[in-house]
């Protein structure tokens, strides 16, 4: 077990994709998780959907918590982790996932509400959830923060026609990035960051599907391109002790 007993914050995780590949690896190598999911989403699917990643957690023997928590919004990530500290007196690692959309739209045609939204979502909910997350794990000395960027963050864009709120957003976790390793390695908490690149955060096609995969089934073994589970991997690399040296990493997963 990796990761045996840490507890496991994991922003947008219940929806398909990495979060969710993200929460189930870490509960099938130890970890308790608390599966945040947002509340854009006020639909019955929503709801039922995360409740099936809490059992799939579950019947893995690991305790699961959902939250329900716009990481937007910074009394409602304070709430959130405070709740998770009632319930497990700690938070080893957070995983921030959650992030904005993807809005093609040209820059002149961009209104200002679709900007900010983009940049509340990747900057602002990643830093209100560090903030939160910190004093527990500097009184704890340990912590393991991830957060989720995209493949060459501010230089891929210009190439390829990312929308330029999404490439500032993920360029701004770039650079949170390395200034928490920094500030944080005298209390034992790294900070890293993956970049998936472009089509590596497609959905498993269902809950059944992710949790196989993250039991490296021969599916798995025999897969042909990135997936949501190979980010899973390295983001469970990172929370080890095996991975304690390392600090201010940013992996970028390219497509073949």
């Amino acid at each position: 077990m990796l990761v045996e007993n840490r507890v496991a914050l994991i922003t947008g995780s219940t929806s398909g994709g990495m979060g969710r590949s993200i929460a189930l690896t870490l509960a099938r190598n130890g970890a308790d998780v608390v599966l945040n999911y947002g509340t854009h989403r006020q639909d019955a699917q929503a709801d039922a959907e995360a409740q099936a990643v809490k059992q799939a957690i579950e019947n893995f023997g690991r305790r699961a918590l959902l939250i329900k928590a716009d990481t937007t919004q910074a009394k409602a990530v304070e709430t959130m982790v405070q709740t998770v500290l009632d319930t497990f007196g700690k938070v080893d690692i957070l995983v921030n996932n959650a992030g904005g959309g993807w809005n093609p739209a040209d820059i002149t045609e961009l209104s200002p509400e679709q900007f900010h939204a983009v940049l509340q979502a990747e900057i602002e909910g990643a830093f209100y959830a560090i903030r939160a997350c910190l004093p527990v794990m500097r009184q704890n000395r340990w912590g393991r923060i991830i957060n989720l960027g995209a493949y060459n963050a501010g230089t891929w864009a210009a190439e390829h026609g990312e929308p330029v709120e999404y490439a500032l957003g993920k360029g701004g976790r770039t650079l949170l990035t390395r200034h928490l390793a920094q500030r944080e390695r005298a209390h034992n908490i790294t900070t890293n960051q993956i970049n998936p690149g472009p089509g590596h955060t497609a959905h498993f096609t269902s809950l059944d599907e992710a949790v196989a995969y993250s039991q490296h089934n021969a599916q798995w073994a025999n897969r042909q391109r990135c997936t949501p589970q190979d980010i899973a991997d390295a983001v469970l690399f990172l929370c080890t002790e095996e991975a304690r040296f390392i600090s201010g990493a940013h992996l970028n997963f390219v497509i073949q």
